[in-house]
């Protein structure tokens, strides 16, 4: 058998609607077609498909006793046309065309093109699902960044004016990984903090910046919280109390912030 001839034949061959003759010729070319083989195997799996989706229909009411009275009905008919002489009832040969074939393929391809279409969109879904979590994390991404920007340029806001100077802060055995820098002007007292590495902000704390000069009681300033990264950022006034040459802590506190220090240190810049 042709090869183009056995591959027409596949889906009918999946369907066991061939003849005798027909499945010899066709299972002696797929003895030496892998390909036809191959193809065949995914046809009879479509076929398959196609009879577990099949609903059963209920005959309509009254069906059988339409057949039956037609039955009598050609019988009687037959009956009266019969011979006289011999009643033999003549018979009308009645020519029989093969069945065709194309109509089954044709619904099976399109069965199959439906499962396609089902499987694109179903991908077309996950990929528009995924672009969204990832449009997500960049517009997060992207805010975070502007903040950062933020805060730097007011750091360099006040280390531009006159008489500005820094100081580092690190972290305490309660935050070894934490470190902060501040940026004071001379002139004005206008203080930023920027830090990072700090641990999450508990419900109800924040942690407060303290100005700490010789042996003075230390002098509160602002309270902040951090971000999920553990990064947090301040703005303060410099207390008229206090000095460039003060020692700088911060420790966690209430959120409403407290007079006196009360919490643990997480924070501290070296004494001057």
């Amino acid at each position: 058998m042709v090869h183009e001839s056995c591959k027409e034949m596949l889906a009918i061959h999946a369907l066991s609607a061939v003849d005798a003759t027909e499945r010899r010729e066709l299972q002696e070319h797929l003895d030496s077609c892998e390909t036809c083989r191959l193809e065949l195997a995914e046809w009879e799996a479509s076929a398959a498909t196609l009879a577990l989706a099949a609903v059963p229909l209920e005959p309509a009411a009254g069906l059988r006793e339409r057949i039956l009275e037609r039955v009598r009905h050609d019988d009687e008919d037959l009956f009266l046309r019969a011979s006289p002489q011999n009643k033999v009832l003549p018979f009308t040969e009645v020519k029989r065309s093969a069945p065709s074939r194309w109509p089954l393929f044709g619904a099976i391809a399109a069965a199959i093109l439906f499962l396609g279409l089902i499987v694109g969109l179903v991908g077309l879904w996950r990929q528009h699902q995924a672009a969204r979590v990832e449009l997500a994390r960049l517009s997060q991404e992207l805010q975070l960044q502007q903040e950062t920007l933020a805060h730097d340029n007011k750091i360099l806001g006040v280390l531009n004016s006159p008489g500005a100077h820094t100081t580092e802060l690190k972290g305490t055995k309660d935050a070894p990984q934490a470190h902060a820098l501040v940026a004071i002007d001379g002139q004005t007292g206008r203080t930023v903090l920027m830090a990072k590495g700090l641990p999450a902000t508990p419900e109800g704390k924040a942690y407060q910046l303290w100005f700490i000069s010789g042996g003075q009681a230390p002098v509160p300033g602002k309270v902040f919280k951090t971000d999920a990264t553990g990064n947090g950022m301040l703005e303060d006034q410099m207390p008229t109390s206090a000095n460039t040459s003060s020692v700088l802590a911060v420790t966690l506190e209430p959120q409403a912030g407290v007079t006196a220090p009360t919490g643990a240190m997480y924070l501290l810049s070296p004494a001057k």
